[in-house]
């Protein structure tokens, strides 16, 4: 076991720690534990220290551990799950499980503590604060390309919103086409890298960020993020992304066979912007509409001054009014 996981076990012990007991964990000395000690601030783990009594971990950290999160899977879609990774840190779990063998029909997944470069939409950067929250990548091949790679982001969005609000009841929504928002501000976001040649089989990495306890560190100023914290919810992060794992692995399984088609239904109704005033900002133009619903194929539909106008390019920028 690494020892940053040997310092977080003993320092979620109740009560403070103090630095020689810490070095009599790990054997070794009070100013190798400082170092420990300093490695875990950078990181962005809350540790104080105080003279004479010890080290203090904020309540709520825990390590994610495979073995729990495979024993959260559902059973029924436990035949679809091989491999699951737990990283202590990685540029990103997308692009670390880009780098692996992707299986026909069958998930491999990547979960990590922090991530040095994660990656949204648009060439985004993804903040998420280290070892609060959920930073998940699932890899699925399909034998061939889907019909849509815009409905499977959409698809992905859904099935996560459905699971959040049926187990914790947060009146998540999804905003098109890859965001879950509580109100009008960020839960999570989703990132779907495809790989693969047109006329064979097609590798998809779905990418999941979901904010579990974000601290106000963001200094990006119209950067508006919720967390379930906040909502009033405690989770176990291994049980989450247990569940997560199955219901996304299902859909997968499905969506090979049926498309984004029966799902059309299910997620207009969980639309943010449903029959609202948007603002659709793309390299070439402004638009501005109401919001219809979304295609067999995920592109989204405005009512642009009594002209039905679509959009499936996923790299415009949606607004409210």
């Amino acid at each position: 076991m690494q020892d940053v996981d040997k310092i977080i076990q003993s320092l979620n012990r109740s009560g403070s720690v103090s630095g020689t007991q810490l070095g009599q964990d790990l054997s070794v000395s009070r100013v190798a534990v400082q170092k420990k000690i300093q490695a875990l601030l950078d990181l962005g783990l809350p540790v104080t220290a105080t003279p004479g009594v010890g080290y203090t971990l904020e309540s709520g950290v825990s390590l994610l551990e495979a073995d729990r999160i495979a024993q959260s899977i559902v059973p029924a879609s436990a035949s679809l799950i091989g491999a699951i990774d737990v990283m202590q840190s990685t540029e990103s779990t997308n692009s670390y499980l880009l780098s692996k063998p992707i299986e026909v029909g069958r998930a491999s997944v990547c979960v990590a503590e922090a991530q040095t470069a994660g990656r949204g939409r648009r060439g985004n950067d993804w903040q998420s604060a280290p070892y609060r929250n959920v930073m998940l990548s699932l890899s699925w091949g399909f034998d061939h390309w889907p019909a849509t790679i815009t409905g499977l982001s959409l698809a992905v969005g859904l099935v996560v919103c459905e699971y959040l609000n049926l187990q914790y009841n947060i009146g998540a929504t999804i905003k098109w086409p890859n965001d879950l928002l509580v109100g009008d501000e960020k839960l999570g976001g989703i990132l779907v890298d495809v790989s693969g040649e047109s006329s064979g089989a097609c590798h998809v990495v779905v990418g999941l960020g979901l904010n579990v306890h974000q601290p106000d560190w963001s200094t990006q100023e119209d950067y508006r993020w919720q967390d379930m914290s906040t909502l009033g919810v405690k989770v176990d992060r291994n049980v989450l992304i247990g569940e997560l794992v199955s219901v996304l692995s299902a859909m997968l399984s499905e969506f090979a066979k049926h498309g984004f088609s029966p799902l059309i239904e299910r997620w207009n109704s969980l639309s943010s912007y449903a029959n609202k005033e948007i603002r659709i900002l793309s390299s070439d133009e402004q638009v501005i509409g109401r919001m219809v619903g979304v295609d067999e194929t995920g592109a989204l539909l405005v009512d642009v001054s009594g002209e039905l106008r679509r959009f499936d390019d996923s790299s415009v920028s949606v607004r409210l009014l």
